[in-house]
């Protein structure tokens, strides 16, 4: 999960460097098309993240439990 995240994450990161290349460049044609893609990699970037902080949620919450168990046998 966390290789997907950053996976996203460089997506999103190149697609802002190339759209700031349309925009010095003056490519107004361009720009619009590449905002949209900007916004796509963006919104699987916070899929990913939201994905990744559940799963560690989860994670800690298990512990948790395991824990009380432990200290607390029936």
């Amino acid at each position: 999960m966390v290789r997907e995240y950053a996976d996203a994450a460089n997506g999103y990161a190149a697609r802002v460097r190339e759209m700031a290349g349309f925009v010095i460049s003056g490519q107004e044609v361009r720009i619009n098309e590449a905002r949209r893609i900007c916004r796509t990699a963006w919104d699987l970037v916070e899929k990913t993240r939201v994905a990744l902080y559940r799963h560690e949620a989860d994670h800690c919450c298990d512990r948790k439990l395991k824990e009380l168990k432990a200290e607390n046998p029936l």
